[in-house]
C-alpha cells in the first residue's frame, strides 16, 4: 500500500460519462449493471406470480418499518372517537384529565420521541452501520406496538392516558430511527445492485410507499373491525370500541413481528457503507490520523461544504410536514365539515378513500422520479406549488366550500381539492424529501444528515399540531388552516428551486469521491460529475460557482490515477468497478497493473 513516488495520499476519481467498450448498455447505466446481463435475463424469465412476488418483496420487506410507522402514527386522528367512547371522562368531558394535556400533549409528545430517535439513530448509523441500527429500532417499534395493543385494558381513564402517551413516545423513538436508516439503506442497496442501480429513485420511493400502504391498511382494518364489532351506528359502545382498538393495534404488532424476524435473520450490512468505511480508515491509517480526529474533521468540513444542502433538506421537510401532518392529524375535522352528522363508520370509509388516493401519489412519484425530464427537483417544487394552489383556492372560496350554509356543489369541490392536495403531497414533497435527504450527501454522513433533516421536518409537524390545536374548530376557524398551509407550500417551492441539487442520474459513489477530496483538503482538484451543472442547485451554480471546476478530461485522468493508487484495496476496487467513468478494459488494465 505504499504510495508511488510523487503521488498524493488521496486520489481523485470520476470522469466523463462514456459507454463501456465491452458491454452494450443504455446511457446512464452502470458498469456493474452491464456486467449483470445474464442475471437480468434470468430474472426477467420469472414471469407471472413469481416475478411479481420477486418485484414486490424487493421493496416491501425493506419498507416494513415505514408501513408500521404510518399504520400506528397516522391512526391518531382516526382512533379519537373510540378513545372518547371508552374513556369519556378523560377524552371528552375532561373530568379526570386536564383538557390542555389532551389537546396539546397528546398531539406532540410522540413527535418529540420521533425527533429524538431521528437524531440519535441517524448519528449512530454513520458510525456503527445500518444493519444493527435497523434491528434495534425494529425491536423498539415492536415493543411499543405491543404496549399499545394492551393499552385499552387500562381501567383508569387517567392511567390509560399516561400509559398511552408512554407507549406512543417509546414507539416513536424507534420510528425516528427508521427514517434515516431505511432511506440510507434503500439508496445504498440500490446503488450496489446491478438490477436496481439505474432505478435508484424508484426503488427508494417504493420502499417509502409502504408508508402509504400502512396508512390505507390501518384505515381499512379499523373499518373492518367496526363492522365486525357492530360499531356502524350513530352511537359507539365502550366494549366494541375497545375491541376495535385492540384488534387494530394487534394487527400492527404482527406486522412488526414480520419486520423484526426479517431484519434479524436476513438483513445484511450496507455494502456501500462497508466500502466507504474501509477506504476512509485505510487512508487515515496511511496518514497516521486517529479515528477521533478523522470523525471531527469529517463533521467540520462536511458542514462547511454541505451546509446549504442540509438547510434545504431540513426547511423543505418543515414546509411539507406542516401541511402533511396538520391535515392527517386533523382530518376528522375536515370530514365533519364535509359530512356533518354522519356516523364514525361513514367517515372512516372516506378516510379509506383519501388514503387510497394518497397511495396512488406514491406510485406515480416512483414512476417518474428517475425520468431525466422530470426528476427530483421538479417533482418536489411542482408538488409544493400544486398544494399551494389547492389550499389557496379552498381558503379563497371558503364561504362557498366549507363555511356553514355552503352549497352541496361547493362541498364537493372542497372534497375534490382536499383529495388532490393529498395526491400531490405524495406525488411531490412527501416522497422527495425522504428520498433526496438520503442522496445529496456522502455515505459517511448520509444517515446523520438525513436524520437531522427529518427531525427538522417533525418540528414542522409539532408547529402544525400545536397551532391547529388552538384554532377554532368552527367552519370559519378551520379555513385559516388552509391559508397557512398554502403559505408553507409556496415557501417550500421557493427553497427547493433555489437550493436543492438534482441527483437524478448521478451515481452516489461520486459524492464519496468528492468527500475524499474534501477530507484531503483538495476540493479544488475534484472535477467530477458531482460538480456537473445539471447536478447542482442554483445556489451552487451562481453563488458557489462549483460548476467551474467540472472538466471531463481532467476528471478522467484523475480517476485513472485514483484507480492506480487505491485499487490495491478490495473495497476501493469494488466501488470504482461499479462506476460509469472509464471503459471496463481500461479499469481492469490499470487495476491489475497496480496489483
Amino acid at each position: 500500500r505504499a504510495q508511488q513516488p510523487g503521488q498524493e495520499s488521496v486520489g481523485p476519481a470520476a470522469g466523463p460519462q462514456q459507454q463501456h467498450l465491452v458491454f452494450q448498455q443504455p446511457a446512464g447505466r452502470s458498469l456493474r449493471a452491464a456486467m449483470s446481463g445474464e442475471m437480468e435475463m434470468a430474472t426477467s424469465r420469472r414471469k407471472g406470480v413469481l416475478g411479481a412476488l420477486d418485484w414486490y418483496f424487493a421493496w416491501a420487506l425493506p419498507g416494513m418499518g415505514m408501513f408500521s410507522e404510518a399504520y400506528i402514527i397516522f391512526s391518531a386522528g382516526q382512533i379519537k372517537p373510540f378513545q372518547q367512547t371508552i374513556y369519556p371522562t378523560c377524552w371528552k368531558t375532561y373530568v379526570d384529565c386536564d383538557p390542555e394535556m389532551i389537546k396539546h400533549l397528546s398531539g406532540y409528545i410522540q413527535i418529540c420521541g420521533i425527533m429524538a430517535g431521528m437524531l440519535l439513530w441517524g448519528f449512530l448509523a454513520d458510525i456503527t452501520g445500518r444493519k444493527w441500527g435497523s434491528r434495534i429500532v425494529a425491536a423498539i417499534m415492536l415493543s411499543g406496538c405491543i404496549l399499545l395493543t394492551f393499552s385499552p385494558y387500562a381501567t383508569s381513564p387517567y392511567g390509560y392516558f399516561v400509559y398511552f402517551m408512554v407507549a406512543q413516545t417509546w414507539y416513536g423513538f424507534g420510528v425516528g430511527g427508521e427514517y434515516p436508516l431505511a432511506s440510507a439503506s434503500a439508496a445504498e442497496r440500490s446503488a450496489c445492485s446491478p438490477e436496481l442501480r439505474a432505478y435508484r429513485g424508484r426503488q427508494v420511493i417504493l420502499v417509502f410507499s409502504n408508508q402509504g400502504m400502512g396508512n390505507i391498511t390501518n384505515a381499512a382494518v379499523i373499518l373492518i373491525c367496526m363492522a365486525i364489532f357492530g360499531q356502524t351506528g350513530a352511537v359507539l359502545t365502550p366494549g366494541g370500541s375497545r375491541n376495535v382498538l385492540i384488534l387494530s393495534y394487534g394487527f400492527g404488532a404482527v406486522a412488526c413481528v414480520v419486520m423484526v424476524v426479517y431484519r434479524f435473520m436476513f438483513l445484511e450490512e450496507s455494502e456501500m457503507f462497508v466500502e466507504v468505511d474501509k477506504i476512509e480508515h485505510n487512508l487515515a491509517a496511511v496518514e497516521h490520523v486517529s479515528n477521533t480526529k478523522l470523525m471531527l474533521r469529517k463533521q467540520m468540513v462536511s458542514l462547511y461544504y454541505f451546509g446549504w444542502r442540509q438547510m434545504v433538506a431540513s426547511v423543505a421537510w418543515v414546509c411539507n410536514d406542516f401541511a402533511f401532518y396538520g391535515n392527517k392529524l386533523q382530518q376528522n375535522i375536515f370530514l365533519n365539515l364535509l359530512y356533518p352528522g354522519s356516523t364514525a363508520y361513514i367517515k372512516q370509509q372516506w378516510n379509506v378513500l383519501n388514503s387510497f388516493i394518497s397511495l396512488l401519489g406514491y406510485y406515480c412519484a416512483a414512476w417518474l422520479v428517475d425520468k431525466p425530464w422530470y426528476g427530483r427537483v421538479k417533482m418536489q417544487y411542482i408538488g409544493f406549488l400544486a398544494m399551494f394552489v389547492f389550499y389557496i383556492v379552498i381558503y379563497g372560496q371558503w364561504e362557498n366550500m366549507g363555511a356553514q350554509g355552503s352549497t352541496q356543489s361547493g362541498l364537493h369541490a372542497f372534497q375534490a381539492l382536499y383529495y388532490l392536495s393529498s395526491f400531490f403531497n405524495q406525488f411531490g414533497p412527501n416522497a422527495t424529501t425522504w428520498l433526496v435527504a438520503g442522496e445529496i450527501f456522502p455515505t459517511d454522513i448520509r444517515a446523520g444528515y438525513h436524520g437531522f433533516a427529518a427531525c427538522m421536518g417533525k418540528l414542522g409537524a409539532i408547529i402544525a399540531t400545536l397551532w391547529i390545536s388552538y384554532i377554532d374548530v368552527s367552519s370559519t376557524g378551520t379555513g385559516k388552516v388552509f391559508l397557512v398551509s398554502a403559505l408553507w407550500g409556496i415557501c417550500g417551492a421557493i427553497v427547493t428551486i433555489i437550493w436543492l441539487p438534482d441527483t437524478t442520474g448521478l451515481e452516489l459513489e461520486e459524492y464519496d469521491r468528492l468527500q475524499r477530496y474534501i477530507l484531503a483538503g483538495k476540493f479544488s482538484d475534484y472535477h467530477g460529475e458531482a460538480l456537473n451543472r445539471k447536478h447542482l442547485s442554483l445556489w451552487e451554480i451562481y453563488v458557489s460557482k462549483w460548476h467551474h471546476q467540472y472538466d471531463k478530461e481532467l476528471d478522467r485522468k484523475a480517476f485513472e490515477e485514483e484507480v492506480l493508487r487505491l485499487s490495491v484495496m478490495p473495497a476501493a476496487k469494488a466501488e470504482m468497478g461499479r462506476m460509469h467513468v472509464i471503459s471496463h478494459e481500461t479499469f481492469e488494465k490499470i487495476s491489475n497493473s497496480r496489483v
